[in-house]
């Protein structure tokens, strides 16, 4: 008669301990992939260009791939470009005066709703800012080529110039002042 070899007692439990500990790696291998796409990384591999973004005049932190220290003079942003709607509006009485300011905001990645004439003309050009997005129409004034001080909170009902914003977080109208009227912003501002 042949007899079969017996199985060591605890054969199945030390292939227990295996599968348990294959399971704990898996999990905490999840676990370490799921945490490196917080933040602002967009993962492990994140190959993009580096971010910048400021807490304060001049101040700049970078991260990402490749990312090395710098400073700026913009001022911060509070939204990523793409996500602030801008009216640029005509209040100079010149033809293309919205167009060319919107054109100049495009390279920045603002997302630029169709230019208007504004319901009046103005004097001097005005940035309105809607709450929360004051730095970021500090941004477009720059962009622009006009002081900080033309930036304004947009009111509710807005300025009579303005009319209906629709859904710009940012509107700005374009004076004669502005450079994309042939003026001179700075001499302008500085007179105001």
């Amino acid at each position: 008669m042949s007899t079969r070899p017996r199985q060591p007692a605890g054969g199945g439990a030390a292939a227990m301990r295996g599968f348990l500990l294959i399971g704990v790696a898996v999990l905490l291998g999840a676990a370490l992939l799921l945490n490196s796409y917080s933040g602002d990384s967009a993962g492990p591999l994140d190959t993009s260009k580096p971010k910048t973004t400021g807490t304060g005049r001049g101040a700049t932190s970078t991260s990402g791939a490749g990312a090395s220290t710098s400073s700026t003079t913009a001022p911060p942003v509070s939204h990523p470009p793409a996500a602030v709607k801008v009216l640029v509006m005509n209040g100079s009485g010149k033809a293309g005066v919205a167009k060319a300011g919107a054109d100049a905001l495009k390279p920045a990645g603002f997302t630029t709703l169709d230019p208007k004439t504004a319901k009046s003309n103005v004097a001097a050009s005005v940035v309105y800012a809607a709450p929360g997005f004051e730095a970021d129409a500090a941004v477009v004034a720059q962009l622009l080529g006009l002081s900080p001080a033309a930036v304004k909170p947009l009111s509710n009902p807005p300025p009579a110039e303005v009319g209906d914003p629709g859904e710009a977080a940012v509107v700005a109208v374009l004076g004669p002042d502005s450079s994309a009227a042939g003026g001179s912003p700075t001499t302008a501002a500085a007179a105001n």
